[in-house]
């Protein structure tokens, strides 16, 4: 009977600085409203999702509320890999956010106390993605292993696969499993009398790789908001966010079609890891009203994210042999558990201006910049090496903000409303190209005390990304064509 084994390895190095991309909220979702009019509200308030962008939107609310949002979304995704294209395509229902409004008014002022969870990221894709390199895995096995004792990956006759490798996590970390892996494996060998320098047992020109992604999880965001207002034409808040994040993935990797006279014929590596992670973050807004003319001012503080790890691999090669081709699992049946690191997410700005047509409609427009420079691993004041060399890849991989524009409007016909929007965001990596776009319609029907709304959006999200973070890090696109669609119910109390 096999066991799984749990090692609980205190080196933090199974981090990348592309954390900083993962976790952070490139857009913003909400009621079916918010996002039939492209999320640009941060100068009109009065909707639920709306607090999570400016907190001083709860306080131009006129009436208690409640309600909740369903999604169901489609993804078409289109990868390129070498000029090779691969399709996917998703489907997925999930929670779209829940929130309530308590409004408290006398003469003069309102007073107003809220709670909104809304989902900053929506990790779940599935794809699929194949072609030709002439750069392989033995790349980066070799990255890892170059400067290690040869003896140290070795298995002698008291010990295990498991043992070693997870003593080697436990006491020299990732890079050592790396090795490991690489040299039981047979990808990577010892070169000639040199220790600690190793060459690769692959041979080839031109070779068949293929990627399989999987993942799920989310990023919530639940607001605890206090607002307030002055003579109806000032209104400010504060929101004390509390963040949950969720993410699971499993990657494996296949390559083959190697030279003749190569001693590797196939390999196969797949890896999972699992990230929880929990933070907090603070928002104040206000909204100034001139007539019909709205501005809205918010500022969103860095968010302190404090994130645990757990992953688990295994590898399986056809080797050459004299006696013909041999099969090789190496299989730690391991859950390598990393020690809880921090990493501070960026702050952000939105300015927002809206005009309102009595009681016709409304065009909005939102502008946010995302200060990507204060992003940041708690590298221990520089102590911790490896996490301080992330920190130098995010000032010197990062651009120093991004920027994205949003932009609304709503026609009412009588209980009907009619809506539209866009928007755009374009992302801070300057060696990756990444960026969204998209439209937005829907409608709603007003019941006096209900309301019930539908929303579409659909957008672009194209960015890439690297096969393996080190020796491997060929590029490939992910280009998602998603269509969403969103269903809220709120009533007034």
């Amino acid at each position: 009977m096999l066991y799984l084994f749990l090692s609980i390895n205190y080196l933090s190095i199974s981090q990348t600085y592309e954390d900083v991309l993962r976790y952070n909220s490139f857009n913003h979702e909400g009621t079916s409203r918010f996002n039939s009019m492209g999320g640009a509200f941060g100068a009109l308030g009065g909707d639920l999702s709306a607090i999570s962008i400016n907190p001083a939107s709860s306080s131009v609310f006129l009436d208690s509320e409640i309600g909740i949002t369903l999604k169901y979304k489609n993804q078409k995704i289109s990868n390129n890999f070498n000029n090779y294209n691969s399709n996917s395509n998703n489907d997925l229902f999930s929670y779209g956010g829940s929130g309530v409004v308590l409004v408290y008014e006398n003469r003069k002022s309102k007073f107003s106390l809220a709670y909104n969870l809304s989902v900053l990221n929506d990790f779940s894709s599935s794809y699929n993605l194949s072609g030709n390199n002439s750069n392989g895995i033995d790349s980066y096995f070799l990255n890892y292993a170059n400067g290690i004792p040869y003896e140290d990956l070795l298995i002698y006759d008291d010990e295990t696969t498991q043992s070693v490798y997870t003593y080697l996590g436990d006491n020299y970390g990732y890079a050592d499993q790396q090795a490991f892996l690489g040299y039981q494996s047979y990808i990577i060998n010892q070169s000639g009398e040199d220790i600690t320098n190793y060459v690769s047992n692959s041979k080839y020109d031109n070779l068949n790789q293929a990627l399989q992604i999987n993942r799920t999880g989310d990023h919530f965001k639940h607001s605890v908001n206090f607002g307030t207002s002055f003579n109806n034409y000032l209104f400010t808040g504060i929101n004390i966010n509390f963040h949950e994040t969720l993410f699971e993935e499993t990657k494996v990797f296949n390559e083959n079609g190697y030279s003749n006279d190569s001693n590797v014929n196939r390999v196969l590596f797949k890896e999972d890891l699992l990230a929880l992670g929990n933070g907090v973050s603070f928002q104040i807004g206000t909204i100034i009203k001139i007539k019909q003319l709205r501005f809205g001012l918010s500022y969103t503080s860095p968010t302190n994210l404090k994130i645990e790890e757990e992953n688990s691999q295994l590898i399986e090669t056809d080797i050459n042999e004299k006696e013909g081709l041999a099969k090789y699992r190496i299989d730690p049946n391991t859950i390598n558990i990393y020690d809880e690191y921090k990493l501070t997410l960026p702050s952000k700005s939105l300015f927002s201006l809206a005009y309102i047509f009595g009681k016709k409609g409304l065009l909005s427009f939102d502008y946010e910049i995302t200060k990507f420079k204060n992003s940041k691993f708690d590298d221990n004041n520089g102590k911790d090496s490896y996490l301080n060399s992330l920190n130098y890849s995010i000032e010197n991989k990062l651009a120093g903000y991004s920027e994205s524009f949003r932009f609304g409007g709503e026609y009412r016909i009588k209980n009907l409303n009619l809506r539209a929007g866009y928007f755009s965001y374009k992302g801070p990596d300057s060696s990756l190209d990444n960026k969204i776009s998209g439209v937005s319609a829907g409608l709603g029907l007003n019941f006096d005390y209900s309301e019930f709304d539908i929303g579409i959006t659909k957008s672009n999200n194209y960015n890439q990304n690297r096969l393996f973070s080190r020796g491997l890090i060929d590029k490939y696109s992910i280009d998602k064509n998603i269509l969403s669609i969103y269903a809220s119910f709120t009533i007034k109390i």
